[in-house]
């Protein structure tokens, strides 16, 4: 069954493919699905070593809103022509989990336009062996020609049934046509404006409820008048389900992942608080028999220290996790990086620790545009990741580097000579819950918070391998504009 003529994928903030829903070996390069995932879309989808220039994804993620953008591929007669849109997978409580990207390949649709537009009318058998449905709409709004595909899709039996009922017929003052807003796009086309549909909701003669891709092209005479409407058609409806199912394996993908993520999480600190609880409750009982001696007593401390240890762990980790998914207005305010820096290294006190620190921080730094305390734990969780990966190390050293980008930004390097990160780890290191450190040092959502926040303020955090051994994480911020 053609449900899709490109793919559909699942895409990261930082444009990289978690979950395929489908994917034609066109645009895959011949590879399997699962080996895309992890992958930048720009790189395996388009062949291109950079972004696509107005991604769809990234404003996707930026409006909250479903964008599309139309890409030509090759030049001439031979070019293909694509739509990429992009979806919002919106929670129950209206944050934003992910973007769904779709590829559809209307090539037939533009190279009819061109021929069209260029030869100022259609050749007939063209029009006749079109696979979509292609009609005119005089002034008055009736229709004046019909092509085949249209009785297919209107639901006629014949040609001259299709042309008996739906030539002369007024498509402005059908009440379907009303009632959906379509007959407000049809005036402005045949007042000389254009219109281009995706996916629009309609009613068809038989009042069918479907979705349809409709094209709206003036016909003018030689003066520039217009005479008509020239329309195209094709019905979307299968597309459209299978985009929601997808939509909908994509949403309960990401549910699993998290849930599982935060059973793992909870289980561990939920067992031990299990454990101590009934140590002490032994030791409540020893009590009770009169057999209660200091080593219960000490026993019965240590459990309770336990307990409450474990249940503030639950408690920071559902903290993070509402930090992460609470929506607050980022990247406003007017920031001193260098003061901001100086007072997290002052935190620090690299002074006590067996760590040489390196500067190289032009003076004086423009301001940057953000929030103060998520700027702030972005740093002091970035630094105090690299102070822990040169933990034990021999000469262990960091070094935060500053320098202008272009685009009004600002990047901060901080670098460490650790043990670095492996490829196939530097990929999940922003997931939740991911960590490499023990169970007492992290919850695994540290950095998913500072990409999180980041991205609210209008930055980026990317990680890569310093060529002398050791990881660098690149902190891209927005200057702020007076």
């Amino acid at each position: 069954m053609r449900l899709l003529c490109g793919g559909s994928f699942l895409i990261s903030r930082d444009l990289r493919i978690e979950w395929v829903g489908s994917v034609s070996r066109r645009w895959s390069g011949g590879k399997d699905a699962v080996t895309l995932e992890g992958k930048h879309c720009y790189s395996v989808i388009m062949g291109r070593r950079k972004p696509c220039e107005s991604c769809p994804v990234a404003r996707c993620y930026e409006s909250g809103r479903m964008e599309e953008m139309e890409i030509k591929i090759g030049k001439g007669a031979d070019a293909e022509h694509f739509v990429l849109t992009a979806s919002p997978l919106s929670s129950e409580d209206g944050g934003l989990m992910g973007v769904v990207e779709i590829i559809r390949d209307v090539t037939a649709f533009r190279r009819t336009e061109e021929d069209l537009r260029q030869l100022g009318e259609f050749n007939y058998e063209i029009v006749e062996n079109a696979p979509v449905a292609i009609f005119t709409i005089n002034k008055k709004g009736e229709f004046s020609s019909v092509n085949p595909a249209l009785v297919t899709l209107s639901g006629f039996d014949s040609m001259a049934k299709a042309k008996e009922k739906l030539l002369g017929f007024n498509w402005i003052k059908n009440p379907y046509t009303k009632k959906c807003g379509m007959a407000n796009h049809i005036r402005e086309g045949l007042r000389g404006k254009s219109f281009q549909l995706w996916d629009f909701p309609f009613i068809n003669y038989w009042g069918v409820p479907q979705y349809i891709y409709f094209k709206g092209v003036p016909i003018k005479d030689k003066d520039g008048r217009v005479e008509g409407l020239l329309c195209i058609i094709e019905e979307t409806t299968e597309r459209v389900r299978a985009s929601e199912q997808l939509m909908q394996e994509a949403k309960m993908s990401m549910i699993g992942r998290l849930t599982t993520g935060i059973a793992h999480e909870l289980n561990n600190p939920l067992a031990t608080i299990t454990a101590n609880a009934e140590l002490a409750l032994e030791s409540l009982e020893n009590l009770e028999g009169g057999t209660f001696t200091r080593k219960d007593m000490e026993e019965f401390k240590e459990s309770l220290r336990v307990i409450e240890e474990q249940a503030f762990r639950c408690t920071k980790t559902i903290k993070s996790l509402l930090d992460v998914t609470r929506k607050k207005d980022l990247g406003k305010t007017s920031i001193d990086l260098t003061g901001l820096l100086d007072e997290i290294l002052d935190h620090i006190n690299f002074q006590r620790l067996p760590v040489r620190f390196i500067e190289d921080v032009p003076s004086p730094l423009p301001a940057v545009k953000g929030d103060f305390d998520a700027m702030r734990q972005v740093f002091l969780n970035v630094i105090v990741n690299a102070v822990d990966a040169v933990e034990g190390q021999k000469d262990a050293a960091i070094w935060i580097k500053v320098r202008r980008m272009p685009g009004n930004t600002l990047e901060v390097a901080i670098e460490d000579n650790g043990p670095g990160i492996p490829e196939k780890i530097r990929e999940l290191i922003f997931e939740p819950f991911f960590t490499t450190k023990g169970i007492k040092k992290g919850t695994g959502l540290g950095l998913t918070l500072c990409y999180d926040f980041l991205q609210r303020m209008g930055g980026g955090i990317e990680v890569g391998q310093r060529l002398e051994g050791g990881s660098v994480f690149r902190i891209s911020l927005p200057l702020y504009a007076r």
